[in-house]
Order: structure tokens, then C-alpha cells, then sequence
């Protein structure tokens, strides 16, 4: 049974020593963040800020290390660009967000196309996500890469490891994800800090609709893949 086990390890010569190390890896995080309450932090908005405020300027550390390890095993971060705009204000909060959110990615590309690219593949090769993501990119390149990022086609978790299965360069990658997720980091993080600081009013919902605008405006930008992002919008929203 053992060797049976072993085989089913080998995929295609992958290394297997690197594959066990990843998933226990990924195991041993998600235990801990289940067991020291750290996967229910991360959905409470205001424990998690509290928490954040008492740490000082060590909050900002771990806010980034946070974000890096949401990105990487795959936790739920969904509310971190809020909780970075109610703890540090829009401009810092964001910046946190973007450094830690582009941090994550990189380290989950660089993970799913050196480390783990095998398991990846055995693992999530036939997902539907998988495969749309290896063909908007060959079909695509560059462009579908930007549009990913700033539409929400696609669950944002994975898709660094999906896009660490095509040919991509780390170099590209990083760049891009860095560049396209600034907009929306930025923007949650100052809707959060209005809110907590000034309630809902007249002004923060003109500001709001104007962020809103510019977001989808981003969609369009630049003029060379405009038409091309327009296309793959309609495609993959109606797929």
C-alpha cells in the first residue's frame, strides 16, 4: 500500500520530497489557523483591527504578513484592505494592502511554478478555472492577465497558481499584479477609513460612485487591449 502511495506521489517524475514538504506545509498552516483562532481573526473586522492598533508599528508587519500568508495558503482575506483602511487610514492602509498583496502573489507564483507546479497540476489541472486561465493566456497573453485582475472573473486566491502553469515570467507577473491590484487596494482601504471617520454622507457616496467609475474605467486602459479586455469580459462573464 505503501509503494501504492509513493507512485501516486511520483507524478511525472516530480520530485517528491518537494511535493510532501508542500502539503504538509499547507496542512501544518491551515491546523494552526484553525487551532490558534487565526482563520477567525481574519473574519472579524474589528478583533482583527483592535489587535493590529496594539501592536504599533509592529502592526504593519504583521497586517503584511498576514496578507502574505492569505495569498499563499489560500485563507480567508477577504476583508484585509478594510481592516488596513479602518487601522492605518486610506493612504498607509492602502499601501499595506498592495505591499502585502502583491508580496502573497508573487511568493504563490513563485511556489506553484517551482516548488508544487506537479501536485498543482495532478491537483487542480482538470479545475474548469484552470484550464479557462491556461487558454486566456495563450490566446491572450499580457491582456488577459490585467483583465483577471481587475475584473473579478475569477476567484483572485488561486489564480496565482494558475497563472504560475503557463509560461509566464515572475518578473511580468509581479509587475502586472502589482500595477492592477494598486486601484482597488487603494480604493477599499480609503471607503473603509470614511466611513469609520465621517459615517455615511452625501460626499463619501459622490467620492465612492467616482472610485466606482474610475475602477471600471481601469477595464479599458490601455487603449491597445481595450477592445481585447471588452471582448474577454463578455466571453468569460457569459462562460
Amino acid at each position: 500500500m505503501i509503494n501504492g502511495v509513493l507512485k501516486m506521489l511520483e507524478w511525472k517524475g516530480a520530485p517528491l520530497k518537494k511535493i510532501i514538504l508542500f502539503i504538509l506545509l499547507v496542512l501544518f498552516v491551515t491546523f494552526l489557523g484553525y487551532q490558534f483562532g487565526l482563520v477567525s481573526l481574519l473574519t472579524d473586522i474589528e478583533s482583527l483591527r483592535a489587535y493590529l492598533e496594539s501592536l504599533g508599528w509592529w502592526g504593519y508587519v504583521l497586517f503584511i504578513l498576514l496578507s502574505v500568508l492569505v495569498a499563499v495558503f489560500l485563507l480567508p482575506g477577504q476583508f484585509l484592505a478594510i481592516v488596513g483602511g479602518l487601522a492605518y487610514g486610506g493612504f498607509v492602509g492602502g499601501c499595506l494592502t498592495i505591499i502585502g498583496a502583491s508580496l502573497g502573489a508573487s511568493i504563490s507564483f513563485i511556489i506553484g511554478k517551482y516548488v508544487a507546479r506537479e501536485y498543482i497540476l495532478q491537483r487542480f489541472g482538470t479545475d474548469p478555472t484552470f484550464q479557462k486561465i491556461e487558454k486566456g493566456v495563450q490566446e491572450n497573453g499580457i491582456a488577459f492577465l490585467i483583465f483577471t485582475r481587475l475584473v473579478p472573473v475569477f476567484p483572485f486566491a488561486i489564480q496565482s497558481y494558475a497563472y504560475a502553469m503557463t509560461p509566464m515570467s515572475i518578473r511580468k507577473f509581479s509587475i502586472i499584479s502589482f500595477l492592477t491590484m494598486m486601484p482597488a487596494s487603494f480604493i477599499y482601504a480609503f471607503m473603509a477609513s470614511e466611513i469609520a471617520s465621517k459615517g455615511i454622507s452625501g460626499t463619501l457616496l459622490v467620492e465612492l460612485s467616482i472610485a466606482g467609475i474610475l475602477l471600471a474605467l481601469l477595464a479599458y486602459l490601455p487603449k491597445k487591449i481595450s477592445k481585447k479586455l471588452n471582448r474577454l469580459s463578455s466571453e468569460y462573464k457569459n462562460d
